[in-house]
């Protein structure tokens, strides 16, 4: 999953204190592939991880260099929550739910956080999986600037509801809704379950992501879709991120731009300020293995509507084309250097 910088003034206003519910289902982990240090391998637990065999508690951080001082939009959202969101979740939660006597309970210990733009046909059923995963009690969508009914939609099927009144990017919202549980947890920390809005009843298989850091066994898990559809056009920004995060921390990612991850609250915080935009999912990977978190990735059967090929679907891996490549700039000189030759020859 704040200190924050280049912060600019929130007019996101708006958030509901409708209670959530505790749910009792999901599905468990599946395969979890694992490697040590950038190396493709498999320990024990059958966990990818980036760590360097440390117990996940952070090293000292790295260079700033490799940081978004100064990012415009993205590093101001949390602050709308802090001024919306006042009902603390520690207050009237359900106790932990037993899913039947072969398994124990499961103590409520993961918020869900779904960012949402004009998702109001996917966004209830998004809402209802996250709700029964086991030891979540709490789902949190940010409304970034939905022009249709996502807001509403969300909160009947039990999410609290954070509304941006304009769209400010997919990190912004990330950090609004993190902001927000924290406000309503108040001392309590927890672990922080990021989904995309239009998974709809997939977003059940999230479990599998939970569960290797409940364990303890990583810090960030990362989402591997077990069906993995090429998408025309979409392969140049995968590759660009995939590179960038090698040569940054020498850790290989099968979906860098995944942004179905679970992390603990101190890897969430020592990532701040996340990446502008897009390249928010390339910047955490980054940031987290540069630290010596263990970052995981996992294999879930997810699905997601696709992207296409029309011209908004263009529109938009250009968009995270701009966004990956100003996360890995900001972080890899060698990237940059390469980015300024390019800039330079279309100029000419």
């Amino acid at each position: 999953m704040s200190e924050r910088s280049g912060r600019e003034p929130s007019d996101a206003g708006s958030s509901d204190t409708g209670s959530s519910r505790a749910g009792s289902s999901g599905s468990g982990p599946s395969d979890a592939r694992s490697s040590e240090a950038g190396a493709p391998g498999r320990d024990s637990s059958g966990v990818k991880s980036s760590g360097t065999g440390t117990s996940g508690r952070r090293s000292p951080r790295g260079e700033s260099s490799g940081r978004e001082s100064a990012a415009p939009a993205t590093q101001s959202e949390s602050a709308s929550a802090s001024a919306s969101v006042s009902e603390p979740a520690t207050e009237g939660l359900p106790e932990p739910v037993s899913r039947g006597s072969a398994e124990p309970a499961v103590r409520p210990d993961t918020a869900v956080i779904i960012p949402a733009k004009d998702e109001g046909e996917r966004i209830g059923a998004t809402v209802a999986a996250a709700l029964a995963l086991p030891g979540v009690d709490l789902v949190v969508v940010v409304d970034d600037g939905s022009i249709d009914q996502t807001g509403r939609v969300a909160r009947a099927a039990g999410a609290r509801v954070v509304r941006h009144s304009r769209n400010r990017g997919k990190a912004a919202a990330m950090e609004s809704g993190a902001e927000a549980v924290r406000l309503l947890d108040g001392e309590r920390s927890r672990h922080l379950l990021f989904l995309d809005a239009d998974l709809g009843e997939t977003a059940g298989a999230a479990a599998a992501l939970i569960e290797p850091v409940r364990a303890g066994r990583a810090d960030m898990t990362i989402a591997i879709f077990a069906n993995r559809v090429k998408l025309a056009g979409h392969g140049f920004v995968v590759k660009l991120s995939q590179d960038g995060i090698k040569r940054a921390c020498g850790w290989e990612a099968t979906q860098p731009l995944n942004g179905q991850r679970c992390l603990t609250r101190a890897a969430f915080e020592a990532a701040q300020p996340l990446a502008h935009g897009f390249g928010v999912e390339t910047g955490l990977t980054i940031d987290l293995v540069r630290q010596g978190f263990r970052v995981a990735e996992v294999e879930v059967d997810m699905a997601h509507r696709a992207t296409g090929t029309d011209w908004r679907a263009q529109l938009h891996r250009a968009k995270q084309f701009r966004d990956v490549a100003r996360a890995l700039a900001l972080r890899e000189p060698a990237v940059a250097e390469g980015l300024a030759r390019v800039r330079e020859r279309l100029s000419r």
